[in-house]
């Protein structure tokens, strides 16, 4: 965790900047997309961002009504997310803290609602996380949470004209038999942990989700779309706007999820 902490802290002053890329703006609108309905409207209703780092989601959700504890682990992400709460005049809809998503400081059925957005792949133990949230969730209440797939992460790694194939190939074989593991620095200490689809699905079922549906996000990028594409700050909202509208016609279909960058489930704790 304190590797964690550190490159986080380490990268949060420019942390939200790669959001602007194309991605990550087809990304984002289906992430909420996927997120707004199960948002609760109530100033009554509490809703855990786990590993909510900068506010991003935090923010739009504290809108509709609800009060939201937003938690990580990095002051950096922390400083940041407070400074765009206070911008937007949230703060009494928004309480931000330091702490461990699988060791929340909360009692038993305290949340309405638990968002788990681009933190869990960071876990090694996830089991621990989850069991955490069906601890502090409210019965019925919904968990929203994301996971980066095996299989794309795996075949992303497949040679280029620039790297020998045979190493490359070797790489892709070790990512998706987990012999392997990318990671978010340069020392390896931050790894990158990934799930297939069905992997993620028997992750929330063993810790007593019941799974309402999982959706995928990425599907057209970033093995069919090339990256000097993806990776644009600049482009045209009719291109933007395409690229969202094909992503939308396959995020639901459960033959397509194996061909998604990321998963974005929604679970009920029965």
């Amino acid at each position: 965790m304190a590797s964690i902490e550190s490159h986080y802290d380490k990268n949060s002053p420019n942390y939200d900047l790669v959001f602007d890329m194309l991605y990550f703006k087809v990304y984002d609108k289906i992430t909420w997309k996927y997120l707004e309905p199960y948002v609760p409207s109530s100033p009554e209703a509490i809703v855990l961002d786990a590993g909510g780092g900068t506010g991003r989601w935090s923010i739009g959700m504290a809108k509709k009504g609800c009060r939201v504890i937003l938690i990580d682990v990095s002051e950096g992400m922390l400083k940041i997310a407070k400074e765009k709460v206070k911008k937007e005049g949230l703060q009494h809809r928004i309480t931000i803290k330091k702490g461990d998503i699988t060791k929340l400081k909360y009692s038993d059925e305290t949340f309405d609602m638990i968002l788990c957005e681009h933190t869990l792949f960071l876990l090694d133990e996830p089991d621990v996380a989850m069991k955490e949230f069906a601890r502090v969730l409210k019965t019925g209440a919904p968990l929203v949470v994301s996971a980066q797939n095996s299989y794309v992460h795996s075949l992303v790694h497949l040679p280029s004209k620039e790297v020998p194939a045979a190493e490359k190939l070797d790489e892709a074989r070790n990512i998706l038999l987990r012999k392997k593991y990318d990671s978010m620095t340069e020392n390896g200490k931050v790894k990158i942990y990934t799930w297939t689809p069905d992997e993620f699905r028997t992750l929330l079922e063993r810790n007593g989700f019941v799974v309402q549906k999982i959706i995928g996000k990425g599907i057209t990028m970033p093995l069919r779309i090339t990256e000097e594409l993806y990776r644009k700050k600049e482009y045209s909202e009719d291109i933007l706007d395409k690229i969202l509208q094909l992503e939308l016609a396959l995020c639901e279909k459960q033959d397509a999820l194996a061909l998604a960058g990321h998963l974005q489930a929604i679970a009920y704790k029965p």
